[in-house]
């Protein structure tokens, strides 16, 4: 059955991993978990819906439209994802490397395969030399009408073989280039953002916000497990944005939920999909003590001025 909103408000769901064969791994780090013996006890990471059984099949793409349609969710947003043989994710207990790109190209086919209710970012193969970076941002955003960028440099190790943080200066010329373009960068955090979760330190990203202020700057899954520096930076600086999307609800994720109100401009609504389903993300979210101009802003217009929609 569909979701029975009781708020009238459209829905944007910022982040959402089509079942596509490239992210396979996710889907397959989603089912296992369901079987382990110390069982992550939270909805919606428990709940599971038909498409993520048909990764990679016309059908599972299929499933995911319906599933939209039975969440009440207007548009989704999908990363891409451009990462070197050598750096690409292992699975958890295995040994082979994963390809886990999603180019340009897959997203606007799915844009066009959603009738436009599919927004596709670019993803940046950090290790470009960063002329070869900054083309591409631009191709992507003039030819095939990307709406921004996302960044992953926990999967990335810097040229003397250090952790790469935000406030490298040889990724500075990507910051000038998406603010000169007017798109937004989305960066990468959370639990799996990395070989360990240590990159999720939020220092450099203050120093860089410090530099370019005008940035605007989104921390997918809400900057998880660092909640507390990540809510800082979004109290310090105004064009940082937290979609903790599935975190909102693991332990320590009510710090998320009981700020959206103090920081009503700056959260925007996310399922994680495949991490959860989008029927029982959005009965999450719409159970959040929200006023209704908050919960509008949180589910729909947050994202919307991020992404540059009309009214």
């Amino acid at each position: 059955m569909p979701v029975n909103r009781t708020r009238d408000s459209r829905i944007i769901d910022f982040r959402c991993r089509p079942p596509l064969a490239a992210f396979g791994l996710l889907f397959d780090l989603k089912l296992k978990r369901l079987t382990w013996e110390n069982q992550l006890v939270i909805e919606p990471s428990l709940a599971v819906s038909a498409s993520m059984y048909h990764v990679g099949e016309d059908s599972g793409l299929d499933l995911l439209r319906q599933e939209m349609d039975q969440a009440g969710i207007d548009l989704v947003v999908a990363p891409g994802r451009k990462l070197p043989p050598k750096t690409a994710f292992k699975p958890i207990g295995g040994n082979d490397a994963i390809d886990f790109n999603v180019t340009d190209e897959t997203l606007v086919a799915l844009r066009e395969r959603f009738e436009s209710r599919l927004i596709g970012l670019a993803g940046i193969d950090l290790g470009q030399s960063v002329e070869t970076i900054v083309s591409g941002i631009e191709h992507s955003v003039k030819a095939f009408g990307l709406r921004g960028i996302v960044l992953e440099p926990g999967y990335f190790k810097a040229t003397d073989g250090s952790q790469l943080w935000a406030d490298d200066k040889r990724l500075y010329p990507i910051y000038e280039t998406a603010i000169a373009l007017d798109i937004f960068v989305m960066h990468q955090s959370g639990i799996y953002a990395g070989y360990d979760f240590g990159v999720n330190h939020w220092p450099p990203v203050d120093r860089l916000l410090q530099d370019f202020p005008q940035l605007k700057f989104v921390l997918a899954h809400g900057g998880y497990p660092a909640v507390l520096e990540a809510l800082a930076l979004a109290c310090k600086h105004p064009n940082c944005y937290l979609s903790p999307d599935i975190y909102c609800f693991f332990p320590g994720g009510e710090l998320y939920v009981n700020s959206i109100s103090k920081l009503p401009d700056q959260f925007v609504f996310a399922s994680a999909y495949p991490f959860a389903p989008l029927k029982e993300s959005v009965e999450g979210a719409l159970r959040f003590p929200l006023k209704d101009e908050v919960m509008e802003k949180y589910l729909y217009g947050n994202a919307a001025r991020l992404l540059k929609l009309g009214a």
